[in-house]
């Protein structure tokens, strides 16, 4: 194993990478100008003790943790990587728990269990959560792409729990992007924000075939249009994603 990889998975390097970015999602949250939009939804949720699926896109979603109220249980669907552990201690400085597995590509566990290292442990788990009133966060996109695709993990989780999804983008003006496949975007302090909720999307129980593909593409849009609306609230366009070379999803 590499110097680099040993590195990667030591205890005491994902602790201090884990405190320097919360560290820093702080101060960006603290310094900036930040206007949340569409709160009656996460609060009717939050006011009921109802739980629901928290969706943001891929490389979109630095700044989502603290703008949950902690006295309401948050987990966050994080992989079995070191970098998926370094996720996972960034959330807890933040109050909010972890479910730890792959994503879940083609929506059942059947498929998840053969497909990904932990997917249908994670679905389980996922369900499970929601069901007893815990809200799950997760990225409705799949590495390595295409981004901005849905897919079809994230409305299984809806059918399979009864739960709704509710579509959020964070942004600020001031951001570095990087040229990689989610163009991540890595938000700067002292600068114009917006938090932008949707509405959210039921799947129903008994939902299949064109069913589900049709909520996936209700997914896919809304998603779309918060990050627009997100974008546009602070004073920029919002660009597309590199296409990935495959043109397939994961």
């Amino acid at each position: 194993m590499s110097f680099v990889k040993r590195l990667g998975k030591s205890s005491g390097f994902q602790s201090t990478v884990a405190f320097i970015a919360a560290s820093y999602i702080k101060l960006v949250h603290l310094t900036g100008r930040f206007t949340i939009y569409g709160r009656h939804v996460p609060e009717r949720f939050w006011q009921d003790g109802e739980s629901f699926i928290c969706a943001t896109w891929h490389g979109q979603n630095m700044m989502t943790p603290p703008f949950w109220h902690n006295w309401r249980e948050l987990s966050i669907l994080a992989s079995r990587s070191s970098d998926g552990e370094i996720i996972a201690r960034v959330m807890h400085r933040f109050g909010l728990s972890t479910i730890r597995g792959a994503g879940v590509p083609k929506g059942t566990e059947k498929k998840a269990k053969h497909k990904d290292k932990g997917g249908a442990s994670a679905l389980r788990g996922m369900v499970r959560a929601l069901r007893n009133d815990v809200s799950v966060g997760m990225t409705a996109d799949l590495p390595p792409g295409p981004a901005r695709k849905a897919g079809e993990g994230i409305v299984a989780l809806a059918r399979l729990s009864g739960k709704p999804i509710v579509p959020v983008a964070v942004t600020t003006r001031a951001r570095i992007v990087l040229n990689n496949w989610d163009r991540y975007q890595i938000n700067l302090p002292f600068s114009k924000g917006a938090f932008v909720w949707g509405d959210p999307i039921y799947v129903p129980g008994d939902a299949s075939g064109a069913a589900l593909e049709e909520a996936r593409r209700k997914v896919e849009e809304a998603l779309n249009a918060v990050t627009a609306e997100a974008d546009a609230l602070v004073g920029r366009t919002c660009k597309p994603p590199v296409p990935h070379p495959s043109g397939s999803q994961a």
